[in-house]
């Protein structure tokens, strides 16, 4: 029996995202380790880092809510890349040292198709000078492709940076505005969204091992958070009403900086900070530069703004959760305008929102407070509708929700062991077999730990199911099955076996903390005219739709290359 550690790996990516889709571990392009302080045998220490893109939202309302409310509401993370992770990198420092401190580690990945999760290994010396350390900070920055700090360092190893040069670096080439005032980014670049944390004092007996296998036993939880936010609008009219559209929106102009912090502020490391809000203070409205230009968004027509009998239930209220209210949205069929990503402020998001009636054209402001923090890793929500009896007036209402939706990404945010058996393999995946489960392996998930979160067992081919059984492979049995086939050696009289519960799919709505055994097996028999039923990838997804990596060795048969590979476990039917 073989046993593999796998992490989950959901903002959002995905969470972001980093919660999501299927997990998958990262191949490495490239790193660098800083190792130049000092050389003694066993004194390497290792730090595991699993990152998933699938998380969760909070929000509140602009106008009347605390920030403290944020903590609070969730939401799951939208089907796009605002979550994906094509490159990381990550500085080590010894907590208590100053601004001028070099790190005494560094590692940089370079990775191909991750939109859900990987894990990085990262060693530096337990020792240094003679002294054990005892706490670490932890810079970590992905996709940093996706704005100029390379150009901001003119050539300088990222080795080789100072902690102050961490916490003073800005990009300003990207996420801002136009000459023209349309925005520069109005989709997930190629490379991603830029995406960071910095925390501090990390206890190295507690998160850090003296080897590999030890380090991933050691859970640490970092959400990480873009550095950008997301602005977009949403329209709807009461039913009946008719010759209204949106011409044009305007953002005022002075509110974008010119330049915006790579990092947050540093913030101590808590087992639990899923819901820290985290942001840059650095930031001075009377020193800054701010972009003058104003921003200038599409208007909306008349038929893509949406009929509803009630525009006024779709505010948002106090109780309400931010997976509610984008949820009402979305089922209300009140599509989502204008998305843009942009650099964070610290001043209100002012703006008006032009509009006709008919042939008498009108204006209405908004206001998105951001109480002088800089709004990273924030959705930005301006809600409009009309209704009769007031002359056509578009009433809006501002909403702020904390954009962790498919953007958080934790370093251990759950696990599993994952237990087959060697035999039984095929090139492309184990062999199950039909009405024989036993034939096949019986797959063990020890120890399903999703820190309270729902979660599913499932197959991408509905051919195939699940047999539930206990540790020793045996499940309940029914009715006597007999062969149908009659010969000379079967009178159809003698029962073959009995038959047995088939689960499309398993799933603990309570999230409980609890070991798996179960059988894959195929609902008919092989009939190889119908290829497309003779395989299927069996995976499982914590709530929303953070895929855990069942495979992460990549040494299961079939799962070695892909897109699939580190994610799913294959399955083959075999006569």
């Amino acid at each position: 029996m073989t046993s593999y550690k796998t992490i989950l790996t959901k903002m959002m990516r995905q969470t972001l995202t980093a919660l999501a889709a299927l997990l998958m571990v990262g191949a490495m392009a490239s790193c660098s380790e800083n190792q130049d302080i000092e050389t003694a045998e066993n004194h390497d220490a290792y730090i595991s880092l699993s990152f998933s893109s699938n998380s969760a939202n909070s929000t509140r309302a602009g106008e009347s809510r605390t920030e403290g409310v944020l903590a609070d509401n969730k939401s799951k993370a939208d089907p796009n890349s605002e979550s994906d992770i094509h490159s990381i990198k990550v500085w080590v420092f010894l907590s208590g040292t100053n601004e001028d401190a070099n790190p005494i580690a560094y590692k940089e990945e370079a990775l191909k198709d991750i939109n859900s999760s990987y894990n990085l290994q990262l060693r530096f010396l337990r020792k240094i000078a003679g002294k054990e350390v005892e706490n670490i900070d932890l810079y970590i920055l992905a996709n940093s492709e996706s704005t100029n700090i390379e150009s901001k360092l003119n050539g300088k190893d990222f080795s080789s940076i100072t902690r102050k040069e961490l916490q003073n670096i800005c990009f300003d080439s990207t996420f801002g505005i136009l000459k023209n005032g349309n925005p520069q980014n109005t989709e997930v670049p190629e490379t991603g969204l830029p995406i960071s944390r910095a925390i501090t004092n990390i206890s190295v007996e507690n998160h850090v091992g003296t080897t590999e296998a030890e380090a991933k036993t050691k859970g640490i939880k970092i959400p990480l958070v873009r550095a950008v936010s997301k602005l977009h609008f949403y329209f709807a009219r009461k039913t009946g009403i008719e010759n209204v559209k949106v011409t044009s929106i305007e953002v005022e102009g002075n509110t974008i900086p010119t330049a915006s912090y790579i990092f947050p502020d540093e913030t101590e490391y808590k087992e639990n900070d899923d819901n820290q809000v985290v942001t840059s203070n650095k930031y001075n409205v009377n020193s800054n530069g701010y972009v003058s230009t104003v921003l200038k968004l599409n208007g909306v027509e008349t038929d893509n703004i949406k009929e509803v009998e009630d525009p006024e239930k779709f505010k948002k209220t106090e109780t309400q959760t931010a997976q509610d209210y984008l949820d009402a949205f979305k089922k209300a069929g009140i599509a989502s305008h204008n998305l843009c990503y942009l650099r964070e402020t610290t001043k209100a998001i002012k703006g008006k929102i032009h509009y006709s009636l008919g042939t008498e054209e009108k204006s209405v402001d908004f206001s998105i407070p951001t109480d002088g923090k800089a709004i990273r890793n924030r959705e930005l929500v301006v809600y409009g509708y009309f209704l009769n009896g007031q002359m056509g007036m578009l009433t809006v209402t501002p909403t702020i929700q904390e954009w962790q939706d498919g953007g958080t990404f934790d370093f251990i945010d759950a696990s599993t062991n994952v237990e087959i058996p060697d035999s039984g393999k095929t090139d492309w995946g184990y062999k199950v077999y039909y009405g024989f489960p036993k034939r096949g392996p019986m797959i063990t998930l020890q120890d399903i730990d999703t820190k309270g979160k729902p979660w599913i067992l499932q197959t991408d081919n509905p051919m195939f199911g699940f047999v539930i059984c206990n540790e020793y492979g045996n499940y309940p049995e029914d009715t006597p099955y007999y062969n149908p086939e009659i010969t000379q050696n079967n009178d159809g009289k003698n029962p073959v076996g009995k038959t047995y519960k088939i689960e499309d799919f398993i799933i603990n709505q309570n999230g409980e903390k609890k070991t798996l055994y179960f059988y894959v097996v195929p609902k008919n028999r092989l009939d190889l005219a119908k290829p497309h039923n003779v395989k299927a990838q069996v995976f499982l997804t914590k709530y929303p739709n953070d895929k855990f990596v069942l495979n992460p060795g990549f040494k299961y048969k079939g799962c070695k290359e892909g897109k699939f590979a580190g994610k799913d476990i294959h399955f083959e039917q075999v006569l």
